[in-house]
């Protein structure tokens, strides 16, 4: 039997991380995890993809799911389908972080709360950038 069998506390879920595009979503999974797993750059809409990440530690195990950004224009076929693809994350979780960017409450960060409050799961609200 392995220590984690023997665990009765061992605790296992899923977190996606949600928000707009360029708010820092890879970035914070990458820090989480202590690697790096999702691509971090300037340009807008990296990731167009969910992007798994696990965190083992002796309490549990989490799976991270990194979304694409959500936004409100998605006239494009591939806009509409990284929308589809984010908002489906935050059905199928245990948590939901959603990440904004400090001092920039945009209509898409409006959009994306709407969303969440038809979300059947806990939502975190995370306030990156901070510093700037």
């Amino acid at each position: 039997m392995t220590d984690v069998a023997r665990n009765s506390d061992f605790r296992f879920g899923y977190v996606a991380i949600v928000g707009r595009p360029n708010v820092g979503k890879s970035t914070l999974m990458n820090r989480i995890l202590g690697q790096k797993i999702s691509i971090v750059t300037s340009k807008p809409q990296t990731t167009r993809q969910q992007i798994m990440g696990i965190k083992t530690t002796d309490a549990g195990q989490v799976v991270y799911l990194d979304t694409p950004g959500i936004h409100r224009s998605s006239g494009r076929a591939l806009n509409r389908y990284m929308n589809r693809v984010a908002r489906a994350a935050f059905r199928d979780v245990d948590l939901v972080l959603f990440m904004i960017e400090a001092g920039r409450w945009s209509k898409n960060d409006r959009a994306i709360l709407k969303s969440l409050r038809l979300a059947e799961v806990p939502v975190l609200l995370v306030i990156n950038k901070v510093d700037l």
